[in-house]
This record gives C-alpha cells, sequence and structure tokens, in this order.
C-alpha cells in the first residue's frame, strides 16, 4: 500500500507540474507581445519625434517680428490681408493646373477672359460690372483675346460698338472712368488708347495684346479712375473705399495671373483647406511630389512673377519653413508614457506570476524528487529480501 500511495502521489504532482509549466509558457508567450507592443510603442514615438510641418510667417502684430503658423492650403492660398509676407498658390504636378478654392474656380471659369473682371468678382461686386439692358455677361466685351483683327474695331465713344460692328474693350464702369479722367491721367490714358488702335490698324495682335493691357493696367492705378470705378460698386462711399478694398483686389489679379499662366484650375478638397487634416495634407503631397508651392516675392499692385519654391528655397527661409511638430509631439509623449506605464505594470504582474509558478514548480520537484527517494529505498529493501 505504501508503494502505491506513493506512485498515486507522483502522479497527482506529475500533473501540478505539467500545469505548471504550461502557466508559465503561457505567461512567457505574453510577455513576448508586450515587448512587441513596447517596441512599436517606441517606434510611433520615434516618428512623433521626426514628424515635422511647414510654417509660414506673418508680420507680428506690432509690425514687427514674425508670428508663425502651421501651414495649410487656406493661409497659403486665400486672401489674409497684408500682414503674410507673400504671396503663395499651389500648383497640381500631374495636370500642371492651380488648386484654388470652389470660390475662385467658378470664377475664374466665368470671367476667365480678365484678371479685372476676376478680381471685381471675388470682392463680390461682379453684378455692378455690366450696363443695364446692355452688356449682361461680364467677360463678354472684354475678351479681346478672343477678336481677330478684322472685327477689333475700337470707338472709344460708342461703348457697345452696335452701331458699327465694333467691339468694346471695357465694361461700361471702366469706360464711365476713362471719360471721367482729367489732367495727365487723361494724356496717358489717351496715349496707350492710342496705341491700341495703332496695333489694330497694323493688324499686330500681339502688340495689340500689349496694348490693351497696359492700357488697362494704367486704368487701374490712376487714383481718379480706380476710384470712379470702385465709386460704381454697391455699398461703397466713405466707409468702404478704394483704399480699403485695393490690396485685395490687387491680390486677386496676381491670382488671376498664376492660374491664366497655368492654363487654368482645379478645386481642392474642402476638408483639406485647413486644421490638422489640411495641415498634414499639405505636407504630405509636397513630399510625395504631387503639388509644388509656388511664391510671388513681390506682392504688390496687380502684377506678379510667380516661381516654384519650397521648404528649402524658401527666400532665407524667412518666410516658409519646416519645423518639429510640437503639438502632435507633446500628444505622442504623453501617450508613449500612459501606454508605457500599462504595459510595464502588466510585465511586472507577469514577473510576480512566474516568481510564483517557480516557487510552486520548485516545491513541486523538491517534492517528487523526495517521493521518488522514498520509492527507490522501499523497491530496494523490498527486493533485498528476496535476494
Amino acid at each position: 500500500m505504501g508503494m502505491a500511495a506513493s506512485q498515486a502521489r507522483l502522479l497527482s504532482l506529475t500533473s501540478r507540474l505539467h500545469d505548471v509549466e504550461l502557466r508559465a509558457q503561457s505567461i512567457e508567450s505574453q510577455k513576448i507581445a508586450l515587448a512587441t507592443q513596447k517596441d512599436e510603442l517606441y517606434e510611433n514615438y520615434c516618428e512623433a519625434l521626426d514628424a515635422t510641418k511647414f510654417q509660414i510667417a506673418f508680420a507680428g502684430t506690432d509690425g514687427t517680428g514674425k508670428n508663425w503658423e502651421i501651414a495649410s492650403f487656406k493661409n497659403l492660398c486665400t486672401y489674409m490681408g497684408k500682414e503674410r509676407y507673400q504671396d503663395y498658390a499651389l500648383k497640381d504636378n500631374k495636370t500642371g493646373l492651380m488648386i484654388e478654392s470652389e470660390e475662385v474656380v467658378e470664377n475664374y471659369n466665368k470671367y476667365g477672359n480678365d484678371k479685372y473682371a476676376f478680381a471685381w468678382a471675388m470682392l463680390g461686386y461682379a453684378d455692378n460690372m455690366s450696363e443695364a439692358g446692355g452688356w449682361n455677361e461680364l467677360g463678354r466685351n472684354i475678351a479681346w483675346q478672343e477678336f481677330s483683327e478684322d472685327s477689333f474695331q475700337l470707338d472709344r465713344w460708342n461703348r457697345d460698338g452696335a452701331a458699327d460692328g465694333g467691339s468694346s474693350i471695357m465694361t461700361a464702369v471702366e469706360w464711365d472712368a476713362y471719360e471721367a479722367a482729367t489732367g495727365t491721367e487723361k494724356e496717358e490714358l489717351d496715349k496707350l488708347y492710342n496705341d491700341i488702335e495703332t496695333a489694330v490698324n497694323e493688324g499686330d495682335s500681339k502688340k495689340r495684346d500689349e496694348a490693351v493691357k497696359a492700357f488697362r493696367d494704367k486704368l487701374y492705378t490712376s487714383p481718379s479712375t480706380r476710384d470712379a470705378i470702385f465709386g460704381t460698386q454697391e455699398g461703397a462711399g466713405s466707409a468702404k473705399t478704394w483704399d480699403n478694398v485695393s490690396d485685395e483686389f490687387n491680390y486677386y489679379c496676381r491670382k488671376f495671373e498664376a492660374i491664366k499662366a497655368a492654363g487654368g484650375c482645379i478645386a481642392v478638397d474642402p476638408q483639406f483647406e485647413s486644421g490638422s487634416t489640411g495641415e498634414t495634407w499639405l505636407k504630405n503631397m509636397v513630399e510625395a511630389g504631387m503639388i509644388t508651392i509656388m511664391a510671388n516675392d513681390n506682392p504688390s499692385g496687380a502684377n506678379a512673377e510667380w516661381k516654384d519654391t519650397s521648404v528649402a528655397t524658401s527666400t532665407n527661409g524667412n518666410y516658409l519653413s519646416e519645423v518639429q511638430d510640437n503639438k502632435d509631439l507633446k500628444k505622442a509623449e504623453a501617450e508613449y508614457e500612459h501606454e508605457l506605464g500599462i504595459l510595464n505594470t502588466k510585465d511586472t504582474k507577469f514577473d510576480r506570476d512566474l516568481s510564483k509558478l517557480e516557487t510552486e514548480r520548485t516545491s513541486i520537484t523538491t517534492e517528487m524528487d523526495a517521493i521518488k527517494s522514498v520509492r527507490d529505498d522501499n523497491i530496494d529493501r523490498t527486493f533485498g529480501i528476496f535476494s
């Protein structure tokens, strides 16, 4: 009976030992999984350490210094007043077209023959630019690029040209402003207008287009004529003078030139215009080579020269640069410390459980060794009697 009891106890302990070892293996597997999670957590944290975003400079509120903002479509490609040091635009590298807001795309498609008409439309004055009962489609009477030399007949005193089949180069509002000019401004405008007539009579379309551009540029930079044009706009007056809108007006003129040079524009998805999503979209698209940032280094007046730029080549690196994303870094650091604490707590618990299992295993193996020793002694004594 003693040997049978010892054998039964030994079998029981063996079963317990196997169970302890199985639980220990399970915990070891979970510890390996924890180690993998820690590695992934650390990699994510390292990515956050390396993460950067583009930033754009604005003039300080006191007129000195700079205020930096994380760059997005909205603060790069929309009118931001005089605070931004440079004008920027985004070009789609696949199509070569400018990336603009839906409003810009709509107005460009409607008034794409003339930058001034486009600028008035962006300011909300498009409805006031046509003559009642006459030119009801802004842009039809200023699309000089489409006129042939034969049909491009100029008659400064016949605004609609209906009597002789000629075509006007200005809207009715602009004609009124031209006729209101006096003194030196009138003389300069007359000379530029005569240059148009000369080019038309010579049949030189390139010279004609250049002369028309020079004439209309002068019309919008002469104080008396530009004030006369603005004075016709709804809501214009002492509270809203040309000086109040001239900067924004010229901004849209410069934007028009960039779009025209690119051959047109496409609308940005509104979800990517601003916010953290827009900031990330801008950086990712530029780094992937999908879009190019363009800059106008001299944002004054209605004319501009747009050039490709980048964070690396921005003028002196003073206005557009790349910085570490501190906001996301702090968030990532907090998440890293929080998640690491949870994993470490689990790891410590696993270590305690393994320690208990090891103690239990040692106890079981010690008892098993003792039983085996007693069993072996009993066998030796029992068989020794019959030897």
